[in-house]
């Protein structure tokens, strides 16, 4: 065989190649922009099903964006088309559906109020606080105190306002609210005392406990305020024009995140996920205090994304108990919908 009648051939075969690939392109993944207030254990079915590659399976490229300035700018740039879907707070996606009636809440995410509140050892020993102090004597410590919040509108916001409001307290004369950023931020104020108390999920609270000698006000991950013990605290949220252009990717979406919630109460997965979550997300935290902190934080997480009309009627009262804008008019049974929830499974 010569040397050009191989070259012809392997040209020949080349053009095969070349033309098959040309006629059969590889499937390319959907995009899916996620808005999020803060990096934290708050939105860990998310992190799971973009570590675990179940985004990947449903067709999905994840692109996860931190919004420093809050919950509130978060869902704003869903609602303007700059992003696709808001996780985060549902008490900030009630309010913008108030105002606009193309918000929509399409999945539960966490169902405890799991923004942990952490008050400075100091501050809290000129308080005359101890682990056996009340939940109304833990409240009434918050007088004059500097309370960091990741920004306007966050649901670290609307906790810290809601805990003021429950000790009898003006947050507006007496006590400061500081607008501080996400996790480093908080903890590098925190650490300098800049702020008193700051409210914020784990790992952020168990760092300060355990590098800055802060006090645990509430654990709320497990409850410690009974009044939101059992609350829709984080959710799925997009708007309803993006749902009507794309159903069956939302439809993608929401498995892919159901299926992390399974998954994540799984024995025989749980840690491989939790490792997988630490070293892609929380590569700087200790393993031992990340650890920690999985554990204390998975019972917040339900198995399901369903929501409920009682859920959503508990998240209005509790924006009503403080907010100056009531959220009266609004029409619940639009503002939510489990048409995008289907079966998961492993």
């Amino acid at each position: 065989m010569s040397i050009f009648n191989s070259f012809k051939k392997g040209a020949a075969a080349m053009a095969v190649v070349g033309s098959l690939a040309m006629a059969a392109p590889a499937q390319a993944n959907d995009e899916v922009n996620f808005a999020m207030p803060s990096i934290g254990m708050l939105y860990l079915p998310v992190y799971v099903a973009d570590v675990m590659g179940y985004f990947t399976d449903a067709g999905i490229d994840a692109n996860l964006q931190v919004f420093k300035a809050g919950g509130g700018t978060a869902m704003a740039a869903v609602l303007g088309g700059d992003m696709d879907v808001y996780i985060g707070s549902t008490s900030a996606a009630l309010r913008a559906a108030s105002q606009d009636t193309n918000a929509v809440i399409i999945g539960a995410l966490m169902t405890q109020y799991a923004s942990n509140v952490v008050m400075r050892g100091a501050f809290a020993e000129e308080k005359g606080l101890t682990a056996d102090s009340t939940v109304e004597e833990r409240l009434a410590a918050l007088e004059g105190a500097r309370i960091g919040v990741t920004g306007a509108g966050s649901g670290t916001h609307q906790l810290a306002m809601y805990m003021l409001t429950e000790a009898g307290l003006d947050p507006e004369r007496d006590a400061t609210v500081v607008f501080v950023g996400g996790g480093t931020e908080i903890l590098a104020a925190f650490s300098r005392d800049r702020i008193d108390a700051f409210t914020l999920s784990n790992p952020t609270s168990d760092m300060a406990i355990a590098q800055y000698n802060g006090f645990l006000l509430f654990n709320t991950a497990a409850g410690q305020l009974p009044a939101l013990d059992g609350h829709l605290y984080i959710s799925v949220n997009t708007r309803q024009a993006w749902i009507d252009e794309n159903p069956d990717l939302a439809k993608r979406m929401m498995g892919a995140i159901q299926r992390a919630q399974v998954a994540m109460q799984n024995p025989a997965l749980t840690e491989e996920i939790r490792d997988r979550v630490h070293a892609g997300n929380f590569p700087k935290v200790d393993k031992a205090l990340f650890d920690q902190a999985w554990t204390a934080v998975l019972p917040a997480y339900p198995m399901s994304p369903e929501i409920t009309r009682a859920q959503m009627e508990r998240v209005v009262n509790f924006l009503n108990t403080f907010s100056e804008r009531k959220l009266e008019g609004l029409d619940i049974d639009a503002a939510f919908t489990n048409d995008m929830l289907t079966s998961a499974t492993n």
